[in-house]
C-alpha cells in the first residue's frame, strides 16, 4: 500500500477517534446559545442569560429563621417554629431554577434553537470523507503440463528444426518425432494435470468530497476519489487511478433567487424569534402564577389567624355567658346559641389550618422542593402589602389597550405571521415555473500508469449543458398555489381576530382590576363596621345587655369582612400583575422577579399607578423589582 494512502487512512481515523461526546455537546450548546443570543436583542423582556443548564438549588441556610410556631397554628405550630421563612423574592428565584415547567419550557426553546443551526449549517461547506481497505484471499484452477510432455508435445518442431540444420532426411526425423509424441501418449506422460493457486490482494479506497449550497438557489460540489489494488501472491499486478469531479449548478427560472431558495432558512429563522416571543411570554404569565400561588399560601394562613380570632372570641364570649347563666341572667337557648357557634367557629378554625398546610405543601412542589422542606413563607410579605394598602394604574381601558396592541409580543408574532403567509404566495408561485438549471462540470482522471497521485489536467473533461423541466404536469404546484393564497386570507382575519382578542383581555383585565379596587374598599369598610359592632356587642354583653344572636351575627359577619379583606386585597395584587401582563409591560428579570414601566407625564407623575404615597417601589408585591423610565 502506498505511504501516502497509509497516512491518509491514519489521519482520518484520528479524527474520528477524537471527537469525544463531550465535544459534541460543548458544540451544540455553543451554536444553540449563539443563535438565542443572536435574537434576544429582538425581544424586549428576553432573559439575555438563558441557559438550561440547572444549577441546583439555591441555598437556604442564609434565610432568616422563622420565630416560634404560631399559636393560631395549634398543633401544628411545633413544626414551623426554626424553620427558614422564604420571601417572595426568594420564591421567584426558586421557581425559576427549579420548577420543572419551567425547565421544560426552556428546553423546548434550546431545541428550536437547535434544530435552526442544522438549517444553517446546509448553506456553509459540507465536507463528507471515506476510506476503505479491504484484505483479499482468493483461489482460481491452474492448469500445467510436465517437462516430459511438453518435451514430447514440442518434438516434431524440434525435428524440423535440426533437419535443417544437419540435412537430414526429414522422413526419418518424423518418424522419429511422431513415435516419441504417440509413446508420450501411449504412456499418458503428456497429460495436463489442474492445479489449485492462491491469490491474495490489498485494496484500498479514498474519496473526498466538498459541497455548497448558495443561498441563490445553486451548488457547488467537488469529489476526489482514489482506487489501489496490489496482488501481493502469484503475478505481482498493480492497478490505480484517481478523480477530481467538480460541478456547478444554477437553477435559472423555478427555485432561482434568494426568496425561493432560502425560504426554508427564513422560516426557521422567524420561527426562533417566535419561540423566543413565546418563553419571554411564559416567563410573564409564570412569574404572575408564582406570585399568585404565594399570595394564596399566606392568605390562607391570614384565614387561620382570623379563624383563631374569632373562636378565642367566641370561647370567651361563651364563658360570660355561662357565668350569667349561673346567675339566672341568660337562658338556656342564649347559651345554646353561643355554644353553637363556638363549636361552628372551632371546626371552621380547623378546616382552615388544613387548607393552609395543603396549599403550602403544594406551593412546596411547584418551587421544586420536596413537600416535606421544612420551610414556611415569610408571612411580613403579606403585613407589608396590607400596611401600604393597594396599588392602583391610573390609566383608562382604551388606553391601555392601545399600550397592548403596541407591546404584546404575541400580537407581533401573528403580524410576522402575515408576513410569512404573503412570502409563502410568492414562492408557491416561482414552484410553477419550468425547470431551467445551468450545469457545469469537470472531471480529471489521474496519470497513467502508477501515478495515481498524480492528476492529469490536460486530459480533464469539461461540459456545460441546460437542463429543461417543462411544466407539463403541475397539478401539485398548483393546488399549493392556491393553498398559499387561502392560507394569507386566513392570517389576515387571524391578525384581525388576534387583535380583537388582546383588546379584549385588557378591557376585561382593566375591569377585573377595577372590580377588585371596588370590592377592597368596600371591604375596608365592612371590616370597620363589623369591628365597632363586635365592640358594641362585647360592651353589652359586660352589661348583660347583649343578646346571644347579635354576639355571634357580629362577630361571624367580622371573621367574614377580615378574610375577604384578605382576599380583595390579593386579588387586586395579582390582578395588577395580569393587567400589564395583558398590556405586554410586565419584563421580568433574570431571577423571575419583575420591573414595571414608569411612563413620566409633563407634571412628572405616573399616569399608570396611584398617588406618589403609593408608588410600586414601595409596595410589598414590588420589592426588589424596581422600575424603569420609557
Amino acid at each position: 500500500m502506498k505511504p501516502s494512502l497509509i497516512l491518509l487512512m491514519t489521519v482520518a481515523l484520528s479524527v474520528v477517534a477524537g471527537c469525544s461526546t463531550t465535544h459534541y455537546r460543548a458544540s451544540a450548546d455553543k451554536e444553540a446559545y449563539g443563535a438565542i443570543a443572536e435574537k434576544t436583542p429582538d425581544v424586549p423582556g428576553m432573559d439575555s442569560h438563558f441557559t438550561i443548564e440547572q444549577a441546583g438549588l439555591p441555598p437556604v441556610d442564609d434565610l432568616p429563621v422563622a420565630a416560634a410556631g404560631a399559636e393560631f397554628l395549634g398543633d401544628d405550630a411545633a413544626s414551623e417554629a426554626g424553620v427558614h421563612a422564604i420571601s417572595l423574592e426568594k420564591a421567584l428565584e426558586l421557581a425559576v431554577k427549579n420548577n420543572r415547567t419551567y425547565q421544560n419550557e426552556k428546553e423546548s426553546l434550546y431545541l428550536d434553537a437547535l434544530g435552526l443551526t442544522l438549517d444553517r449549517h446546509q448553506y456553509t461547506p459540507i465536507f463528507s470523507g471515506a476510506v476503505g481497505g479491504e484484505y483479499r484471499r482468493s483461489t482460481r484452477d491452474v492448469t500445467k503440463v510436465s517437462d516430459l510432455a511438453q518435451a514430447a508435445r514440442d518434438a516434431p518442431v524440434i525435428v524440423r528444426d535440426i533437419g535443417q540444420l544437419t540435412g537430414t532426411p526429414a522422413d526419418l526425423l518424423n518418424s522419429y518425432a511422431n513415435l516419441v509424441r504417440s509413446a508420450a501418449a501411449v504412456t499418458g506422460l503428456d497429460a495436463a494435470r489442474v492445479e489449485i493457486a492462491d491469490e491474495r490482494s490489498v485494496r484500498g479506497d479514498t474519496a473526498f468530497g466538498v459541497g455548497v449550497l448558495l443561498k441563490g438557489g445553486g451548488r457547488i460540489a467537488a469529489d476526489l476519489t482514489s482506487n489501489f489494488l496490489r496482488f501481493v501472491t502469484g503475478d505481482p499486478r498493480v492497478s490505480t487511478s484517481s478523480a477530481l469531479a467538480a460541478s456547478i449548478t444554477q437553477p435559472l427560472l423555478r427555485g432561482a433567487g434568494r426568496r425561493a431558495a432560502v425560504e426554508r432558512l427564513t422560516q426557521a429563522e422567524r420561527d426562533l424569534l417566535y419561540a423566543l416571543r413565546d418563553f419571554t411570554r411564559f416567563r410573564q404569565e409564570f412569574t404572575v402564577q408564582i406570585c399568585s400561588a404565594y399570595y394564596e399560601v399566606l392568605q390562607n394562613r391570614d384565614a387561620v389567624r382570623n379563624n383563631w380570632n374569632s373562636y378565642e372570641s367566641f370561647t370567651k364570649n361563651a364563658a360570660r355567658e355561662r357565668a350569667f347563666a349561673e346567675e339566672g341572667r341568660r337562658t338556656v337557648a342564649d347559651l345554646g346559641r353561643l355554644a353553637q357557634g363556638e363549636l361552628t367557629s372551632r371546626n371552621t378554625w380547623v378546616s382552615s389550618v388544613r387548607r393552609y398546610k395543603q396549599a403550602l405543601d403544594r406551593f412546596k412542589i411547584e418551587l421544586g422542593l420536596p413537600a416535606d422542606a421544612p420551610v414556611v413563607l415569610d408571612d411580613n410579605e403579606l403585613h407589608q402589602l396590607k400596611e401600604h394598602g393597594i396599588v392602583h394604574p391610573r390609566i383608562a381601558a382604551e388606553e391601555a389597550a392601545e399600550v397592548a396592541l403596541a407591546a404584546r409580543l404575541d400580537v407581533y408574532t401573528d403580524r410576522d405571521r402575515l408576513d410569512d403567509a404573503a412570502r409563502k404566495v410568492y414562492v408557491a408561485a416561482n414552484a410553477l415555473k419550468p425547470g431551467l438549471d445551468l450545469a457545469i462540470g469537470a472531471d480529471v482522471p489521474s496519470k497513467p500508469g502508477d501515478r495515481f497521485q498524480e492528476l492529469d489536467f490536460e486530459r480533464a473533461i469539461v461540459s456545460a449543458g441546460i437542463d429543461l423541466d417543462l411544466p407539463l404536469d403541475r397539478k401539485a404546484e398548483r393546488n399549493s398555489y392556491r393553498a398559499s393564497l387561502i392560507t394569507h386570507e386566513r392570517a389576515k382575519r387571524d391578525l384581525a381576530l388576534a387583535e380583537d382578542q388582546v383588546t379584549l383581555e385588557v378591557r376585561d383585565a382593566w375591569r377585573t382590576l377595577d372590580q377588585a379596587k371596588q370590592a377592597y374598599e368596600i371591604a375596608l369598610e365592612k371590616v370597620e363596621l363589623n369591628r365597632r359592632r363586635v365592640e358594641e356587642q362585647d360592651l353589652l354583653a359586660e352589661l348583660g345587655r347583649a343578646t346571644a344572636m347579635n354576639q355571634v351575627d357580629a362577630q361571624n359577619d367580622l371573621l367574614d369582612a377580615e378574610n375577604s379583606l384578605t382576599a380583595a386585597l390579593v386579588s387586586h395584587t395579582i390582578a395588577r400583575l395580569q393587567f400589564w401582563r395583558d398590556m405586554g409591560i410586565l419584563f421580568i428579570k433574570e431571577d423571575g422577579q419583575w420591573e414595571e414601566v414608569v411612563e413620566e407625564d409633563k407634571t412628572g407623575t405616573d399616569p399608570l399607578a396611584g398617588p406618589p404615597s403609593e408608588s410600586p417601589a414601595k409596595e410589598s408585591a414590588g420589592k426588589g423589582s424596581g422600575t424603569r423610565s420609557s
